[in-house]
């Protein structure tokens, strides 16, 4: 149980960093998104069926201040955090590097997807924007996985076996 509180509570805490500091240090439009990069850091380190259910909360949490179309963040972060969970299962979580990496190329898809799922409703973005929030978002994972890496290692974050 606490380990599902401190997880909600990281994703509110991020929530309200993204809306309220991150737009102060935007450059062309674009800046980082704590609670995506917190989405897939965590998805790497947990089971697929966590990182499902931590890409919709955290989706959700980002179409309330989604203007142009509830529930695209819920699937491109729900599939993003599927492919980091498939990802973590097969690497060295204690590395950093391809983590790090994978959570790069994740942002720029998830850009992708956004980007064309706009496009087909006709609401345009600017393409560079996604380039933008993927290196953004490349510096903030630096950090970010660290934290999530030594956050999981705490004793009521590690999932028991059950038989």
């Amino acid at each position: 149980m606490k380990r599902i509180l401190t997880v909600v509570f990281l994703c509110i805490l991020f929530l309200i960093l993204d809306n309220t500091l991150m737009p102060l240090i935007k450059i062309n439009s674009a800046y980082p998104s704590l609670l995506f990069v917190f989405a897939l850091c965590y998805s790497i380190l947990s089971t697929p069926k966590e990182a499902v259910i931590i890409g919709v909360l955290t989706g959700a949490l980002q179409d309330v201040y989604f203007l142009n179309g509830f529930g695209i963040n819920m699937l491109s972060n729900m599939l993003m955090c599927l492919v980091a969970a498939q990802i973590g299962k097969s690497i060295f979580v204690e590395k950093s590097f391809l983590p790090i990496i994978s959570s790069f190329v994740l942002s720029i898809g998830k850009g992708l997807i956004v980007f064309s799922i706009l496009f087909l409703i006709k609401q345009y973005t600017h393409m560079e924007t996604v380039l933008y929030h993927g290196i953004y978002n490349l510096i903030v994972s630096i950090f970010m996985y660290k934290f999530t890496y030594k956050l999981s290692q705490k004793e009521y974050m590690k999932k028991e076996w059950k038989f």
